[in-house]
């Protein structure tokens, strides 16, 4: 089991100088993998002590829940397998801009809601 932490940052608009709302997609992350290959059945079988090894966050503290790395371990891992890295990140910024796009939509029907009551 693992989970990506890719970083995303959104710097709102400035409506009075007429700078339009940024997004940045962070190169940096982390990948988190379990520190035990996932099987079903142990874990169906096993205590919830145990089956901790099978998470991918860190909040425990203890260090036993996962390995953390950079992309770049990613990256080295892909290319090792004979994975294309480049089409994975690919997908990661489709899906970030997908995601912010409806992001920002939300937020202008929610600040256009808010502007049509204060002139009601």
């Amino acid at each position: 089991k693992f989970s990506l932490r890719i970083y995303v940052i959104y710097f709102p608009p400035c409506k009075q100088n007429g700078i339009p709302a940024e997004v940045h997609l962070s190169s940096l992350g982390l990948v988190k993998l379990a520190s035990a290959v996932y099987d079903g059945e142990t874990a169906i079988t096993k205590t919830a002590s145990i089956g901790d090894q099978y998470m991918t966050n860190s909040g425990r503290g203890d260090g036993r829940s996962s390995d953390q790395h950079d992309l770049e371990y990613l990256r080295a891992t892909f290319e090792i397998n004979g994975l294309d890295y480049d089409e994975m990140w690919g997908k990661i910024k489709y899906a970030v801009r997908t995601v912010m796009r409806e992001f920002l939509e939300l937020k202008n029907d929610q600040s256009d809601h808010s502007a049509q009551r204060n002139y009601q």
